[in-house]
């Protein structure tokens, strides 16, 4: 049988969830039955690069953030006339729009959508707008997938009535996301932290979303109950240029106690690292994938109640309504406080769910049984 033809359309290839996701989704389906591309709207970034490291080929539409382009929808036109794809799979609101068009202009194929965010609270009018727009055509894909129930369910609020909507999570890569005393070391060997200092940490870009000053809020509570604790943020835009995250460190009164290290392209060793992640996201989480891959690695977490977040941590962590510092602090106090053996048993707990329920396998599983069951192929 050939192979069966997937191209995904996603805005960018920089650092965000989807994008990260679309990239390790692609290195796990199987080459022998799926022939993939990719194309971005935008200039592809830091994961369109690992994207082209697969062996995957990628394509840019050249377009302009926020600006609509006549002569995008024509180049995407003849990209898929030239592939001539069985699946068109489309990640991201603006994409889905883009998707739709060219695809029902150019080629007979089955149109997928993709959804991630679950929320759009501080979205600029022009994404209100796309997503608005989306919802009155969202009987048109063949199908949308969303990462979380959460996102599922805040689309329908919003309108969004497709003929096929299904839930596949995300998938965490166990191999790469892996307890590692070695990188724990030297990892806070280079930040000049001791084995026995409590450090917590917060991997995000800086985004209103991802509420970085309410984690730094809580840090400062934290510090009330345990003056020796130390945290460590990264993230795109985490960094002392960043004057509006500085002026929050200092009023939390946080200088000394708070590493900003900006985008790092090892996780895993910076999550080895850490005592408990924080993930105090404000709202519009999905699938909370910093959390996945903390518990991966054997960290447990403390995260505010948005998205699939609870579904994710279980009972491994503490999971805390948004927006509530003193509930944050307190989580993250107790798990920084752990005595060595119950650390322990909690970080195989930790491991053991996520291997067992959103591993990366099971992920890409899920994805090529939809892919063939859509086109008949299985």
């Amino acid at each position: 049988m050939s192979q069966l033809r997937v191209l995904h359309l996603i805005t960018a290839a920089e650092t965000g969830g989807a994008e990260t996701f679309l990239c390790r989704l692609l290195s796990r389906l199987p080459r022998e039955c799926f022939k993939s591309r990719v194309v971005c709207m935008v200039r592809p970034g830091h994961v369109g690069g690992r994207i082209r490291a697969l062996g995957i080929p990628l394509a840019t539409l050249g377009m302009r953030r926020g600006l609509p382009s006549v002569g995008a929808v024509r180049k995407l036109m003849e990209m898929l006339q030239d592939f001539q794809p069985d699946v068109v799979q489309t990640w991201l609101h603006h994409a889905d729009l883009l998707g739709l068009v060219a695809a029902r202009l150019a080629v007979e194929s089955n149109l997928v959508w993709n959804l991630r965010n679950s929320r759009l609270d501080a979205a600029p009018w022009t994404t209100r707008a796309v997503v608005w727009l989306c919802a009155r055509l969202s009987r048109l894909p063949e199908a949308v997938l969303t990462n979380s129930e959460t996102a599922r369910d805040q689309h329908r609020a919003l309108g969004f009535r497709p003929r096929r909507f299904e839930v596949l999570p995300n998938g965490i890569d166990c191999g790469e996301f892996r307890p590692d005393p070695a990188a724990r070391e030297a990892l806070r060997k280079e930040f000049g932290i001791s084995p026995e200092t409590p450090l917590a940490g917060m991997l995000a870009r800086h985004a209103p979303m991802k509420n970085h000053a309410g984690f730094l809020r809580a840090a400062a509570l934290v510090l009330k109950e345990l003056p020796e604790a130390r945290f460590l943020l990264c993230g795109t835009g985490v960094t002392q240029v960043n004057r509006e995250l500085m002026a929050q460190v200092n009023q939390a009164g946080l200088r000394g106690r708070v590493i900003l290290a900006g985008y790092r392209q090892d996780a895993p060793r910076v999550l080895n690292a850490l005592d408990a992640l924080c993930v105090p996201s404000a709202y519009g989480e999905g699938f909370p994938n910093a959390a996945a891959e903390a518990m991966s690695c054997g960290v447990p977490c403390a995260a505010t109640d948005t998205g699939d977040a609870a579904r994710v941590v279980g009972d491994t962590g503490r999971v805390v309504p948004p927006n509530d510092e003193p509930a944050l602090s307190r989580a993250l106090v107790e798990l920084l406080t752990l005595p060595p053996d119950q650390r322990t048993a909690l970080a195989g707990r930790c491991r053991e769910r996520i291997a067992t329920e959103f591993s990366l396998d099971a992920a890409a599983r899920a994805y090529a049984s939809f892919y063939e069951e859509l086109t008949g192929r299985r």
